[in-house]
């Protein structure tokens, strides 16, 4: 019994061995590092880097020298050199050439230019303002007494209408005096408290007569249709 005794116990006071503990699967893998939102970031960026390259080189390579006005013209008036100037533009249709400039150069303002306005085909004429047979009157109006949105070469009927303010009988309202039934705008512009400032084309018989009317205050316009009423 002793030795049975003995024996437990010295078997109970060796040490225990214990068995090592696997590693977990996120210790074993090496670690990632988590910065994919930079990542994608720089991607972006990049990409959108050369698009915007891509972009402005397009833009670049589509603009043109055009000519443009480089002070104010009056309508009728001859276009000298110093008139115009070059620039560069992009995307704006029906302008004339930078090379094409001695063939505007002599020609004639067909509507009022002011500084910076793109030249366009229409803006001149080969032929003088007025031509023969024709004047240009200056007017300037309230929104009661001309349409808002003239643009030159639009055609008006110029009305002989009571001043502001003069309680005129029905009679003279049914049945307005034409001065002139057929003008054609040079120029508009709009001034701002002030109504439109106008100049029109009137045939030289009505011109002298047009113009004491403007003066006295009493000329409204009708727009005409385009093209006319036939």
């Amino acid at each position: 019994m002793t030795t049975d005794t003995g024996s437990r116990t010295s078997a109970d006071q060796q040490p225990r061995t214990t068995k090592p503990r696997p590693n977990s699967l996120g210790h074993d893998l090496p670690r990632v590092p988590r910065r994919y939102g930079q990542w994608a970031g720089a991607v972006l960026f990049v990409v959108m880097a050369v698009l915007l390259a891509g972009w402005s080189w397009q833009q670049k390579s589509d603009r043109e020298a055009v000519l443009a006005i480089a002070h104010p013209v009056p309508a009728g008036a001859v276009i000298a050199k110093d008139d115009l100037q070059v620039v560069e533009v992009a995307g704006v249709h029906s302008t004339i050439n930078s090379e094409d400039a001695q063939t505007v150069i002599g020609s004639t303002a067909a509507v009022g230019l002011v500084e910076g306005q793109i030249l366009t085909p229409d803006m001149v004429t080969s032929k003088p303002l007025p031509g023969p047979g024709e004047r240009v009157v200056g007017l300037q109006l309230d929104a009661t007494r001309a349409p808002s949105g003239l643009v030159p070469g639009d055609v008006v009927v110029v009305l002989a209408v009571p001043p502001a303010g003069d309680p005129s009988s029905p009679a003279e309202l049914d049945d307005p005096t034409v001065l002139a039934p057929q003008a054609t705008v040079a120029s508009a512009q709009m001034v701002e408290g002030a109504g439109t400032r106008l100049a029109l084309v009137v045939p030289e018989s009505v011109a002298e007569r047009v113009t004491a009317y403007v003066a006295a205050g009493r000329v409204a316009l009708v727009q005409s249709p385009i093209g006319g009423d036939g």
